[in-house]
Order: C-alpha cells, then sequence, then structure tokens
C-alpha cells in the first residue's frame, strides 16, 4: 500500500486521539506524539511506500517512528514475514515477524504484529532502529539502538544495553532471567520481570562479582572487573548454558592496596621517612610482612622504590654493556591481584630487574655478580621470593589478556616500539608477523628481537597485559 498524504494524516489523528495508558507513555519517552512530525515527512502531495516513510524518521526520537508505526498498523494489512539471520535494508513488517534462529538488525526494523526470534536479537545502534508494535520474543538481546516495544518484551536469557546514547524503551511487562542495563537507557513502563537485574551506572566490578553468584565463571572476571558480554551472548546463540545450576557463594575481588594484615608489623612510617622527604605512606602499593618488603609508587609522581626488609634497591656499580646478543634467561612475574609486575633478565653475571605497574610507571635496578653462577642463584632466589603473591607468566597473564612489551628510545625524536606473542606468532608494532612451530620457538625469536632493539639504543619502557594502539587488536 502506498501511503496518501491527504488520506493517512486524518486516521494518524484519530489514532494519536485514542492513545492513552502505558502505550502512550512509552512513546512520550523522547518527546510528545505528534501529527506535525508525521506531516514533514511528506514532501508535497506526492504518497510514499511505508518503508521510506519509516526510513525517514530513523534515525531519530523513538516518539516520532513509534508513533507512526502505531498509526500504520490501523491502515496497512498484515501480512507476515519470515525474517533471515539478518536485516540490513530498512524493513516494515506489517503482520507477525520470526527469525528461525538469531537476527541481527544493523538498519530500521518495523514490525507492526509481533516479532519472535529463535535466537539472539542484536541491533547496531545509532543505524538500526526497532520498533514492534506487538509483542518481542527472543532467548537473547543485546541492544545499543533505539528499541521500542509496545506490547510485552520476553526473553529467556539475557538482557543488555550497550552504550548510553539510545535507549530501550517497553510498554508492556519486561521478562528476563539476567537485565543488565549496563550504561543503558533501559525504561518499562509495565511490570519488570527479573532474576537478576543489574541497573544502569553499575561499576564493571561490582557486576562481576554479583554475576558471580549465578553466571558460570567463565562469563565474569574479578581482575578485570567485567562481564564477557560477547562469550555469553554466543554460548546463548550455541545453545551453551550461561547460568550455574544453583546459587554460588559470591566472589569478591582483592584489594590492589596492601591490606591492614599485610602491614601489621612494618614499620611504614619509618620506611617512607627513609625512602624519600616527598612520600606518603599512602603511597605503599605492595607489602609483604613475611619478608619485610615494601614499595612505594605514586601516579604522576613518586618514582618507584623497593625496600627488600632491610635496604632500598639502587642500581649497583657501572656495569659493562650489554655484549650477549640476548639475555641468558628471563622470568616475568605478574602480581595476582592489582597490575605491579616484575620482570628478571639475566646477561651472564649482570641481572636486571624490571618493577613497575601495568601502562605505567617502571623502573630498572642492575646488579653485577661475581661470575653466571652467581647471577643464576640471585635470579632463583627472586623468583622463589615471590612465588606465591606473584604468578610466572610467559605471553599472557591468566584471565587478563597478551602480554606486551613496549621499549622507548630517546633522542632528538621520541620512538616507540613494542611485540608480542600470539600463540606460536612473533608480532611487533613495526608490522612485522613470524610464524614457528611453538610457543618456545617463538619466544626465542622475541629475545633476538629485544636484543636487536637494545643494539638500536631501545629501552623498556613497559609490560601491559591489555594492549592497546596498534597491537590492542591481537587481544
Amino acid at each position: 500500500m502506498i501511503l496518501s498524504k491527504s488520506e493517512f494524516l486524518p486516521r494518524a489523528e484519530a489514532t494519536l486521539a485514542g492513545l492513552d495508558g502505558a502505550v502512550l507513555e512509552a512513546l512520550s519517552h523522547h518527546g510528545k506524539p505528534s501529527i506535525t512530525s508525521l506531516a514533514s515527512v511528506f514532501k508535497g502531495e506526492a504518497p510514499l511506500m511505508p518503508v521510506d516513510f519509516a526510513r525517514a524518521l530513523c534515525p531519530g526520537p523513538l516518539t516520532d517512528i513509534g508513533f507512526a508505526a502505531v498509526a500504520l498498523r490501523d491502515v496497512l494489512e498484515p501480512v507476515d514475514a519470515v525474517l533471515g539471520e539478518s536485516v540490513s535494508k530498512a524493513l516494515v513488517v506489517t503482520g507477525t515477524a520470526r527469525a528461525p534462529g538469531s537476527l541481527f538488525v544493523s538498519c530500521p526494523l518495523i514490525v507492526l504484529g509481533d516479532l519472535e526470534v529463535d535466537g539472539v536479537l542484536s541491533d547496531c545502534g545509532p543505524d538500526s532502529t526497532v520498533v514492534v508494535v506487538g509483542r518481542c520474543v527472543a532467548k537473547g538481546l543485546r541492544t545499543s539502538g533505539n528499541f521500542l516495544v509496545l506490547g510485552d518484551l520476553v526473553v529467556r536469557d539475557v538482557i543488555q544495553g550497550v552504550y548510553n546514547d539510545e535507549s530501550l524503551v517497553v510498554a508492556g511487562d519486561l521478562t528476563t532471567r539476567f537485565l543488565d542495563e549496563n550504561d543503558h537507557d533501559v525504561s518499562c513502563y509495565g511490570e519488570v520481570h527479573a532474576e537478576h537485574h543489574l541497573e544502569n551506572g553499575r561499576p564493571g566490578g561490582e557486576a562481576a562479582s554479583l554475576a558471580s553468584t549465578f553466571l558460570v565463571p567463565e562469563l565474569w572476571n574479578l581482575d578485570l572487573e567485567e562481564l564477557h558480554h560477547d562469550d555469553l551472548f554466543e554460548r546463548i546463540r550455541r545453545g551453551e548454558p550461561v547460568f550455574t545450576e544453583t546459587p554460588q557463594e559470591q566472589q569478591f575481588r582483592e584489594p590492589d592496596a596492601p591490606t591492614a594484615e599485610e602491614l601489621e608489623g612494618l614499620d611504614i612510617e619509618g620506611i617512607v621517612a627513609r625512602a624519600s622527604a616527598n612520600a606518603r605512606a599512602t603511597d605503599v602499593v605492595y607489602a609483604r610482612r613475611e619478608t619485610g618488603e615494601v614499595w612505594l609508587m605514586r601516579p604522576g609522581g613518586l618514582p618507584l622504590a623497593i625496600y627488600d626488609g632491610e635496604k632500598f634497591l639502587a642500581q649497583e656499580g657501572t656495569p659493562p654493556a650489554l655484549a650477549a646478543t640476548r639475555a641468558s634467561e628471563r622470568v616475568t612475574l605478574w602480581r595476582r591481584r592489582g597490575d605491579l609486575f616484575l620482570e628478571i633478565e639475566r646477561f651472564d653475571a649482570i641481572v636486571q630487574l624490571h618493577a613497575g605497574y601495568n601502562n605505567g610507571l617502571m623502573r630498572t635496578f642492575r646488579f653485577v655478580f661475581e661470575g653466571p653462577d652467581a647471577a643464576a642463584r640471585e635470579v632463583r632466589r627472586l623468583e622463589a621470593r615471590y612465588t606465591g603473591d606473584f604468578l610466572r607468566v610467559t605471553t599472557t597473564v591468566p584471565g587478563r589478556g597478551p602480554l606486551e612489551r613496549e621499549l622507548s628510545k630517546y633522542g632528538g625524536k621520541a620512538q616507540y616500539t613494542s611485540a608480542i606473542v600470539e600463540g606460536s606468532t612473533l608480532v611487533t608494532r613495526d608490522g612485522e608477523r613470524r610464524s614457528f612451530e611453538d610457543e618456545a620457538s617463538a619466544l626465542s625469536a622475541l629475545e633476538d628481537w629485544l636484543a636487536e632493539k637494545r643494539r638500536e639504543g631501545f629501552d623498556l619502557k613497559i609490560l601491559e597485559w591489555r594492549p592497546f594502539g596498534l597491537l590492542g587488536a591481537k587481544g
């Protein structure tokens, strides 16, 4: 049917006069419905196809396209439709729309009857606008665009809002097992029936902790302070369980800062006073009373200082040039909580200790020993000292991501480069990708790469477990 301005607008005006209750409230979420907004779509007296009429109102407030959908329902003959895996061109379904599997919507989709999806329904805001005049049913719903349901919204497993730019608005009842508003505007003018409900603005750490009671462990991470939404909806698509069979004990992320128990018996004030006139007790980022060790660091200010229980570490002696083409051995340790790391390199009789904070401050200590055996014993001593509080890692920090080594060179113009090992592939910021038979061979190639960069004048800048920038996509 083609929409005639002279015929459609009077009927739309009658539709508007009959709106009331929750439907009118939902349509008014972004403003007050008006005939003027619909009339503005027509150019002169030229008629419009329903899909062109809907497309002209998107993207835009849900009020206009929602009112238009109700008006269209009153004038168009209902015709049902079966949808494929995606809707990539604007579509108006005048009857009930059914998708036999999951459905991805990347454009305006207006359904004047019910929408039934036998899988995950996801959209793509702001390009997508979804309006369902009737009832909407799915196994999972992930929405980042404007999404309006004037009947009931029934989602078997999970509803997640993404981003804070658009809205999910429901005039009827909203029913699901897990509603995660995240930072999205989710508004229901009926009743909300959700076994688990994380409201708008919830911190990521709190969400992960609460989710530990009902989501399978693979879907939340306390260290990252996040839920793995991609994996969650992929599991729903594959028909795999996302909820635990029974409620679990809530898990909490251990604090990054030292606890009162860890500080007990340590002369923090005395250690701080010896470190620097500018140091404060609040600068303590790590403490271990068993060894008396204390680390002090202030982001953007106080450089890292390490008190080993007897003295503060300092660069000892003037080591000869690191003549070895590559490190004799390397041990990388990451703290089990927080983002502190240690990387120990041995070059024959020289030991370098890099210590710092993920994607932040780092300091290097160098020690010269009588021979390679003494230096190797020091590496073993350090490794044993931190076992328990720290994890030994090679290419990935468990539960967090790939381990990137960034190096810098200053002199006239600052230069940066970095590298990670992905499985058995060495990847560098310089655009190099070299594949090997196994991870050990890739790590050996990484040592060669590091040695080459040292010869070029680069020094280690940071270790980072969640790389961004050019290597970020590799995580």
